[in-house]
């Protein structure tokens, strides 16, 4: 099962204008049969996020993670916040995503925490139902 903090591999993701291209996601909560997995999106393009330094960025509303601080990170990897995407954990064990989705690595237990701590500052941007499922446990 999907734990906060795992990184996962999506081959030949979809984005909205048609493109596709493999793209790492960072899981967001301890996901089961019975809840959705929730992920964020990163990215190592920095075009966007000139000036952003390592960590919580708000107005820039991005993480950025330092590739020294994530022996697996090649390049300094920005997580973008704070769209979140929902799929289903049967799905990605199982079914539809399973052949396309795959667990890569985790960040540190540091890392995840202030990850998660700079999510918190966008509470009015994410709904009452991911924010449960992500802040709860």
């Amino acid at each position: 099962m999907p734990n906060p903090g795992d990184i996962l591999y999506y081959k030949d993701f979809q984005f909205d204008d048609g493109s596709s291209r493999n793209k790492l996601f960072v899981v967001l909560n301890v996901a089961d049969v019975n809840s959705p997995c929730l992920l964020l999106k990163t990215t190592s393009n920095s075009e966007r996020y000139g000036g952003v330094k390592e960590g919580c960025s708000i107005l820039k509303r991005v993480f950025l993670i330092p590739s020294r601080w994530q022996e697996w990170f090649d390049v300094d990897t920005y997580v973008q916040l704070p769209q979140i995407f929902e799929i289903s954990t049967v799905d990605l064990l199982q079914g539809t995503f399973s052949k396309m989705i795959k667990m890569e690595e985790k960040l540190s237990a540091s890392c995840f925490t202030q990850l998660r701590n700079c999510l918190r500052q966008f509470k009015e941007d994410i709904s009452p139902q991911h924010w449960k499922l992500i802040f709860s446990s």
